[in-house]
């Protein structure tokens, strides 16, 4: 679960990608079919930046990971920066509404500016925001699949 919670922050953070797509931290009653459409339909309209993130213990995220060839890596995002703000909106724990709100309205070629701080100093990052690409969509559905709809096994000797 620790997994799919990590996939949420970065599809929020993608849109910047921010938590919503699948679920909160609750098992998901719906069929597998059902699910995988719902989500296939949710990923395909969302903006995506190319980041993963942690969250920090000022309740900002920071870039974990920056993947290759992402809108985040032409706009020069770099493992480390700490996300402060989204057009103008603090991406804080305490400020989650407003800023779910602001990354909601972002789709597929939408331009967001960011404000990170890297290095002690804040810095201004402009990305043109992508489609989430298949392969990413794959591994974020098949994990949602395997933590919430795989029956659950029991190790044999």
């Amino acid at each position: 679960m620790k997994a799919w919670a990590t996939i949420c922050v970065v599809i929020l953070m993608v849109a910047v990608a921010i938590p919503t797509v699948a679920g909160d931290k609750h098992n998901c009653s719906a069929s597998a079919e059902d699910c995988l459409r719902k989500m296939q339909d949710k990923m395909e309209a969302k903006a995506w930046l190319g980041i993963e993130t942690g969250e920090t213990d000022s309740g900002f995220w920071a870039v974990k990971k920056v993947y290759l060839d992402s809108p985040a890596e032409k706009a020069g995002f770099k493992a480390g920066d700490v996300l402060i703000a989204l057009n103008g909106v603090e991406m804080s724990k305490k400020n989650k509404e407003a800023y779910k709100k602001t990354a909601h309205k972002l789709v597929p070629g939408s331009k967001a500016n960011y404000t990170v701080k890297r290095d002690g100093s804040k810095k201004q990052l402009e990305a043109q925001l992508g489609s989430v690409p298949r392969e990413v969509m794959a591994q974020w559905i098949g994990e949602h699949m395997l933590d919430q709809h795989a029956p659950v096994r029991v190790a044999s000797k």
